[in-house]
């Protein structure tokens, strides 16, 4: 992140059609959240995609309830990453296989 970044919240990512989003200090690259827009506002779920998840949770991504989070908090990143259905994103997720066993 540069001194240049700007940070939105996720109401103003709504606003804009933003629907994938990142918060910089994640470690992973490829975290990311997708958003459910509704008529330009966030719907109350959310979708952690992370190339561990499917290693810990069986699955990519894990759906989460997003009511008690501050729509407000502007930390987040547009993402700008690779999509789960890219070479790059099936490489990070093969390389966590067998790291829960």
């Amino acid at each position: 992140m540069t001194a240049t970044t700007i940070l939105i919240s996720i109401d103003e990512a709504a606003a804009r059609g933003i629907n994938r989003l990142r918060m910089p200090r994640w470690a992973n690259k490829l975290d990311h959240l997708k958003l459910d827009i509704i008529d330009g506002q966030p719907g109350p779920w959310t979708h952690l995609f992370a190339p561990f998840n499917k290693e810990c949770n069986g699955h990519d991504p894990v759906d989460v309830l997003f009511t008690r989070m501050d729509y407000t908090a502007r930390v987040y990143l547009p993402y700008e990453g690779a999509l789960p259905d890219s070479d790059e994103y099936k490489a990070a997720q093969a390389a966590f296989e067998g790291a829960m066993r």
